[in-house]
């Protein structure tokens, strides 16, 4: 019986491209291979670097987020 959710199974052939089984870089690794943002980027130009390809979230598509999309849902009280 092999079961994907526990880690101990990750080596099994048929985990081994499971979701569960996936690793992702580090973040900080990501972010000095890059060029900082500038000071006045916006938040999503700051985070995007999560969701971008060959990044931290393996799983994210970059074309599901967008900040036009954010601020057009935006409201202010």
């Amino acid at each position: 019986m092999t079961d994907c959710s526990d880690s101990e199974c990750c080596s099994h052939p048929a985990c081994s491209e499971h979701i569960m089984c996936l690793s992702s870089n580090d973040p900080v690794e990501v972010l000095l291979r890059k060029q900082p943002p500038s000071v006045t980027a916006s938040f999503y130009q700051r985070v995007k670097f999560l969701i971008e390809e060959n990044s931290v979230q393996s799983y994210a598509h970059m074309d599901e987020y967008s900040e036009n999309l954010f601020w057009s849902s935006f409201t202010p009280w």
